[in-house]
């Protein structure tokens, strides 16, 4: 339900196409951080620890929020200005630039087919160059934020909910600077209750508080290899909603660079579960020898 949600986010931020979307992003920092606070409070028992965190951890959340702003800016300015598509691709991008992360920064093995996939992916990148003439810059945002934030959160001892609350929490003050500096609001005085753009604006927290949730309980009912294929459902969502809703142009480079990702990802998904059912085949295996 939250994949869904965040698939059909690109329709509810092109309704605020008028607000700029720096804008956008300081009003989804404060509202999902109300959102996400009160959560904990009310189900999770939210206490003086939460806020007891040292320098260390204090710096890579706030380093995180900042990569996760990069990311929901990249993402609302792509479908603000007509390229849902490329915010689609991004997140198709994203698990294989996660796995390239992995490799350079975290020493982790890659097998034959990861290599694969992700020569797949660059393919898939250097066939968009070539037959459209276009570098998807904001798609390889997408990816590499989320992908670096991804990074910096395997570090974080911190559920899902807590850390995004407490990233939004930081990365809030910083957003509403830039807003006042380099942008001209349109909610004011005025006009704040004159239209839906401020409840529209309060309803951006909910979509991203609820799906995280969600997504955070799924986590504990499903396997991993199963919430990781779901995932898959997002920007398969916003990749119909920018070809069927938004009309976007998708050219014969778009084809081919999509349909090498899709089998690149199907490989890398295959491996995966492959992977996850060895695993699960070698424990009931050891547990069957221990009963023995």
């Amino acid at each position: 339900m939250g994949t869904v949600i965040w698939g059909l986010s690109p329709i509810f931020y092109g309704l605020l196409y008028d607000v700029s979307s720096i804008e956008i992003v300081a009003h989804r920092s404060v509202w999902s951080a109300i959102f996400l606070i009160l959560y904990l409070y009310f189900f999770s028992g939210l206490g003086r620890e939460f806020f007891q965190k040292g320098l260390n951890e204090v710096g890579l959340l706030f380093l995180a929020g900042i990569l996760i702003a990069i990311n929901w800016y990249g993402f609302i300015y792509a479908v603000i200005s007509g390229n849902a598509l490329q915010a689609s691709l991004g997140y198709y991008i994203f698990p294989l630039v996660a796995v390239f992360l992995g490799i350079v920064f975290k020493r982790e093995k890659f097998t034959i087919i990861q290599t694969f996939a992700i020569c797949l992916v660059i393919i898939s990148v250097a066939s968009l160059v070539y037959m459209n003439g276009e570098l998807p810059g904001l798609a390889l945002i997408l990816a590499f934020s989320f992908g670096f934030y991804g990074l910096i959160k395997s570090n974080v001892n911190l559920n899902p909910i807590s850390s995004v609350a407490y990233e939004t929490i930081l990365i809030t003050p910083l957003a509403i600077i830039v807003m006042i500096f380099f942008t001209e609001p349109i909610i004011n005085r005025e006009n704040l209750f004159a239209d839906s753009t401020f409840i529209l604006l309060i309803f951006s927290g909910l979509i991203t508080a609820v799906p995280l949730v969600l997504f955070s309980t799924g986590t504990k009912v499903f396997t991993y290899a199963t919430v990781g294929l779901v995932q898959y459902l997002n920007p398969t969502i916003q990749f119909l909603i920018a070809i069927f809703y938004f009309e976007e142009a998708f050219e014969l480079g778009h084809a081919i660079a999509f349909f090498l990702i899709w089998i690149a990802l199907f490989i890398y998904s295959f491996e995966s579960i492959s992977k996850e059912l060895n695993k699960d085949g070698i424990n009931v295996s050891t547990h069957s020898k221990k009963l023995k």
